[in-house]
Order: C-alpha cells, then sequence, then structure tokens
C-alpha cells in the first residue's frame, strides 16, 4: 500500500529573518510535500528567535546572514 502524499518528504530552502538583528539567512530543510503542510511544519520547526520570511521547493544556494563570511 502506498503512503500518504502528506508522508512525502521534500527539500525546500527556507529564508529566515532574525528577530533581534533583522539579519536575513536560508537553511534547507527536508518537509512535507504538500505545501500547506511544508509551511505549517517549516513555521513549527524555524529556531527560537527566527521568523520565516519565504520557502521555496528545491535546493537553492544558502544566504549565511550578518554577520558572516562575505
Amino acid at each position: 500500500m502506498l503512503g500518504n502524499i502528506m508522508d512525502v518528504y521534500v527539500p525546500y530552502t527556507v529564508i529566515m529573518e532574525d528577530a533581534d538583528t533583522g539579519s536575513v539567512s536560508s537553511e534547507v530543510m527536508n518537509a512535507p510535500q504538500d505545501t500547506v503542510a511544508a509551511r505549517r511544519y517549516v513555521t513549527m520547526e524555524a529556531p527560537e528567535g527566527k521568523h520565516v520570511v519565504a520557502m521555496v521547493r528545491g535546493l537553492h544556494p544558502v544566504i549565511h546572514g550578518l554577520p558572516g563570511a562575505v
């Protein structure tokens, strides 16, 4: 028997803003294939002090944020 589509996880590039500094960074997170479920999952799994600004399905270049390597 095949699993539910909600059980399939795919990579998302998640762009987050630091609540204290306003610095923007990104990381890749695996989340449900369903977009609504992925948005909920990513929001719950975001590190404390970070606000999810956007998410894009797939692997994309990572933004390290400031301060960080230039």
